[in-house]
């Protein structure tokens, strides 16, 4: 896969790494270890649409950043089996 700018932009996710690649113009996916986060598509100009894992609608927000943050507090956080 090509990314639109060359470079993945990474934020936290629990203990993991969220990597996040524009696809297209105004469409990035996000993944973490493998795992897909979700997407955020650019409706208008500083207005950005979140979806989860699954497609659900997480929110719209003023920023990349919150829009970006808000997809990964939905990741689900993968735990050690309780022994």
């Amino acid at each position: 896969m090509t990314t639109v700018d060359g470079i993945a932009e990474r934020t936290r996710v629990s203990e993991a790494l969220a990597t996040w690649h524009e696809v297209d113009s105004g469409f990035w996916v996000g993944n973490t270890g493998g795992a897909f986060l979700g997407s955020i598509e650019r409706l208008a100009r500083g207005r950005f649409l979140a979806r989860d894992a699954v497609s659900q609608v997480v929110g719209e927000y003023a920023g990349l950043g919150y829009a970006r943050r808000a997809v990964v507090e939905r990741a689900p956080v993968e735990r050690a089996p309780v022994e």
